[in-house]
Formats: C-alpha cells, sequence, structure tokens
C-alpha cells in the first residue's frame, strides 16, 4: 500500500482540504474514504511527501497525524492539528507554532493499559533478572541466582511524576503487586489528597518524595518548565537502590547526569524507552551500561492503536464541523 493518494477533486472544491500525514505502517485504505464522508465536503489528502503538501499549503484548514511541523508557519487556512501521540512536545522544537491560531489536539486516552504493561514488564524484567537468564541461554548455561538478587514489588513505593491517566493504570497494577504509590502533579492543594488508595502531591515537592521511592517513574510532558527535571540533583536525592524508569519524554532527563549517576552507583539502574535524542545515538554510554535496559519508544504501541486514533480524530471531525469544543485539547502555550 502506497503513501499518497491523490485527491479526486482537487482545485475545484473550494472548501480547505484534510491533510492526512502517516507513515505506511500506520496507513488503512479505509482512512481516506471515512474522512471523505465526515468532511462535509472538504477534500482530503493523504501523503507523507512534503513536495506534495508543499503544494497545497495554503488550502490546508485541518491537519491529521505527522503533518511536517516546520511547514505550519506556511499553512495560513490551518484551524486545526489533530497529532496521533499523546504528546505535543514538537512545540519545544517549534515554538513559533505556539503562536498560530490553529488548534491542537492529542489522542490522550489510548495510551494508558499499553504503556502500565511496557513499565511492569521492564520493572519486572530487572527485578527478576531477565536479562541475564536470557544472556545465559544464549551461552546454553545454567544461572544459578543468589536469593538476595531477586527483588519483589511488595511493600515497595513507586513514585509517578507526572501522574495522570497512564499514571491511574500504573497505580492500579502497582497496588495489585502490593505497592504503595505516590503520584506528583500540578495544581494539587498544599495538604495533598489520597485518590483510590494513591498519595497525591505537587509535583513542587518532587525532591522531598525522590528519598521514599524504591522506583522513580518519569511521566513528565515535554515542556520548557519540565526540561531537565531530572538532574543531577534528583539523581542524588534517590535511594541508591532505587530504578529511574523514563517513559514519558527524552527531554526531562539529563542524560549526562543519569549516566554519571548510574556510572557511580548512586542508583541501581535506569529502565529507559525514550531519550532526548532518538534513535538512542550508536556512541551513547548508556547502550554498554550493564544496569540500564533499553526500548526503542515503543511503549505507546499496540494492535489496533492507529484504528483508535483514527476514531478520536472523527470524532473531533463531528466536534469540529458543529463548532463544538474538541477532545483532548492542547494548550499550546503550556504545552499540554
Amino acid at each position: 500500500m502506497g503513501y499518497n493518494i491523490k485527491m479526486d477533486t482537487m482545485g475545484t472544491n473550494t472548501h480547505g482540504i484534510i491533510l492526512l500525514c502517516l507513515p505506511p505502517f500506520r496507513l488503512r485504505p479505509e482512512f481516506r474514504e471515512q474522512l471523505l464522508r465526515a468532511g462535509d465536503g472538504r477534500d482530503v489528502l493523504v501523503s507523507m511527501d512534503k513536495a506534495e503538501i508543499q503544494g497545497v499549503l495554503n488550502r490546508v484548514e485541518i491537519g491529521m497525524g505527522d503533518v511536517p511541523f516546520d511547514l505550519l508557519p506556511q499553512m495560513p487556512r490551518l484551524k486545526w492539528l489533530q497529532l496521533w501521540s499523546a504528546g505535543a512536545d514538537f512545540l519545544q522544537r517549534f515554538p513559533e507554532a505556539k503562536d498560530l491560531p490553529f488548534q491542537l489536539t492529542i489522542t490522550t486516552g489510548i495510551h494508558g493499559q499499553q504503556i502500565a504493561e511496557h513499565f511492569f514488564a521492564l520493572l519486572l524484567a530487572w527485578t527478576r533478572r531477565l536479562p541475564r537468564a536470557m544472556e545465559a541461554r544464549q551461552k546454553h548455561e545454567w544461572l544459578f541466582i543468589k536469593d538476595d538478587d531477586l527483588i519483589t514489588l511488595n511493600g515497595k513505593t513507586m513514585l509517578i511524576a507526572g501522574y495522570g491517566t497512564i499514571g491511574r493504570h500504573m497505580a492500579r497494577i502497582g497496588q495489585a503487586f502490593g505497592m504503595e504509590v505516590i503520584g506528583l502533579c500540578r495544581n494539587v492543594p498544599r495538604e495533598g489528597r489520597r485518590d483510590e488508595g494513591v498519595q497525591i502531591e505537587s509535583f513542587s515537592k518532587l525532591k522531598e518524595f525522590l528519598p521514599q521511592a524504591a522506583y522513580v517513574v518519569n511521566m513528565l510532558p515535554s515542556t520548557a518548565e519540565t526540561r531537565r527535571a531530572f538532574s543531577a540533583a534528583e539523581f542524588a536525592a534517590m535511594k541508591p537502590d532505587a530504578l529511574y524508569i523514563n517513559l514519558g519524554r527524552g527531554a526531562t532527563t539529563d542524560e549526562a547526569a543519569l549516566t554519571e549517576a548510574l556510572r557511580q552507583k548512586r542508583i541501581a539502574a535506569a529502565l529507559l524507552d525514550v531519550f532526548e535524542y532518538e534513535p538512542l545515538p550508536p556512541d551513547s554510554p548508556l547502550w554498554a551500561m550493564d544496569n540500564v535496559l533499553i526500548t526503542g519508544h515503543y511503549a505507546g504501541c499496540r494492535s489496533g492503536y492507529t484504528e483508535m486514533a483514527m476514531s478520536i480524530a472523527l470524532e473531533n471531525l463531528d466536534r469540529y464541523r458543529r463548532e463544538e469544543p474538541l477532545k483532548n485539547a492542547v494548550d499550546k502555550k503550556r504545552g499540554y
């Protein structure tokens, strides 16, 4: 199946167009027809060809998917951009987009289950020493593990920085393992509160709670305020046997400080799915560290993801046509 599906009526329709930009693995033949039926007469261009997109910049009214962000200022009719992701971190790379008049929406609500499962897959792999078992298997060696080398989750404290929908999924599973959960987020009363057994506190108290946590989970969005929120001071505040897990955004971690903390054994290990530069460069020291587990930013992926994202896009398209508030709207100035 190819990328580019030409518009039947290009040049004859006075409406703005809907531009859908998706890579081949997320493109479905039925998407264009669905958008045509729901688009109230708008033409639909499905393309990731930048030259082709540049030819219609003055007609794009609605953008969906991986629209080239550097072209947004050249789209004078753009009124709404629907991302296929849960984050809007592109705003930090293209800050000029914050001042453009289009509405921005994301696909919040379809990531919680798979990211929570990915988190516990990494955590259990580490605590049950599965990487060592896999290495021994490749060598056809029987692995002898001491009792004290194995860790149970029961009774451990998990601290989730950026506690939201995904964090609540993690918390429910963690509580089933017998873990205590602390969630940090903005706009929490000074005295904190409890939500389904989770202690909810202000993110401003991060350093206060870091020493209590066996597992520190970073689910922060990428904003100007959260850039490198986890740096040398934060890693120094963690327990020496604590794990640092980042499934949020790579830019929220100072990777040089993390690497040094791991090298000096100031923390026990890091389980990482996201990085400041992706793919992670081959010369990154993180690759060679035996106290690091790495996955390639796929914690949010799952079967049926692209259909779920399109469902949100179609619901929002209906809201857009009716001039109703869009679902999962982002405050571009704040970045989330």
